[in-house]
């Protein structure tokens, strides 16, 4: 039988405790969202995470976070990545920490690291929804939805669901067609598929289950969905930053973060040279934060106008912008 649990601490959280959904939600009165990421090289996994998140708190100064995230490619395993988790839930209260497995996180500073960690204070409220995929990975987008919309989505201000988990392309279109299904045809979704399907959920390893995290708060967001041609590798690497200015557009003055979701194949395609997309990426978001990952499969729309899908071999910009 279902359980509700309902606790207080500076925020409302509840959470369905059936292996089917869990919900997390926070809502604070302060007047700005701040953003503080870090990253690690390090190879002990603890130790990593650790160091990470170390940054990211510092990052964020003597704000408290409101919602962390975390993207890995560091051990081998389930044990490796708990360890990084229990390094990362050291820093940060574990109840407000999600994440997944990553081929490598992508910061400003780093994409070639092990652990990357995104930190966000001030006025973001978040809500998160899990589902796991028996059934389809429509039906799985649907529970998400419904799940987040029970929530609360506000009808005002800015908001962006988080996608994440076992949806490896093609699976990833069925499942945001399931979460826009309830949340509508064009509500902005954007994010990527789990390395070895492995969700982190409240600092916890979640297989074979996906995620989604709805942020709300003052803000709009920016989107562009690009590809090239594998054979064509300079354009692999431009597109990365056409991307990003495309997303940012007239608002790049008033952006808080760039989120990333990039392909692992992509990554491959470019060898080597990968540095320069991350270059491009930071020329066009200048002294901005970027957080991201490279997966399986990304989601999002391909500009502003346009209704979220699952694609493969693309880089997802969704930008944060201040109003």
């Amino acid at each position: 039988m279902n359980q509700l649990k309902i606790t207080f601490n500076g925020a409302l959280a509840f959470a369905v405790l059936a292996g089917m959904m869990t919900l997390v939600s926070a809502n604070t009165a302060e007047a700005a969202i701040y953003v503080g990421n870090g990253h690690s090289e390090l190879a002990d996994p603890q130790q990593a995470g650790t160091e990470a998140a170390a940054k990211a708190k510092a990052a964020l100064g003597d704000r408290e976070a409101k919602v962390v995230l975390v993207f890995d490619s560091v051990g081998n395993g389930v044990p490796d990545k708990e360890a990084m988790l229990a390094g990362v839930t050291s820093v940060f209260d574990k109840s407000i920490v999600y994440g997944c497995a990553a081929y490598a996180p992508i910061t400003q500073d780093c994409n070639t690291g092990t652990v990357g960690v995104l930190a966000l204070g001030g006025d973001i409220r978040a809500a998160a929804a899990v589902a796991d995929v028996e059934g389809g990975h429509e039906a799985c987008g649907k529970k998400i939805g419904e799940g987040l919309k029970a929530a609360g989505v506000p009808e005002g201000g800015g908001r962006v669901v988080l996608l994440f988990g076992a949806c490896h392309v093609p699976t990833n279109d069925a499942l945001v067609g399931g979460v826009c299904g309830v949340l509508g045809e064009k509500f902005p979704v954007a994010g990527g598929a789990a390395f070895r399907d492995l969700l982190y959920v409240q600092g916890k390893v979640l297989p074979k289950s996906n995620l989604g995290l709805m942020l709300c708060g003052d803000f709009k967001c920016g989107f562009a969905a690009k590809n090239a041609p594998a054979q064509e590798k300079e354009r692999v690497i431009a597109v990365a930053g056409e991307a990003a200015e495309e997303a940012l557009g007239e608002g790049k003055d008033k952006a808080l973060l760039v989120l990333a979701f990039d392909c692992g194949g992509r990554r491959g395609q470019m060898g080597g040279a990968i540095d320069k997309e991350l270059q491009l990426m930071k020329d066009a978001a200048g002294d901005t934060p970027i957080f991201g990952f490279y997966g399986s499969g990304e989601t999002g729309p391909k500009d502003n106008d346009s209704a979220p899908k699952g694609v493969g071999y693309h880089i997802v910009i969704c930008a944060i912008l201040g109003q």
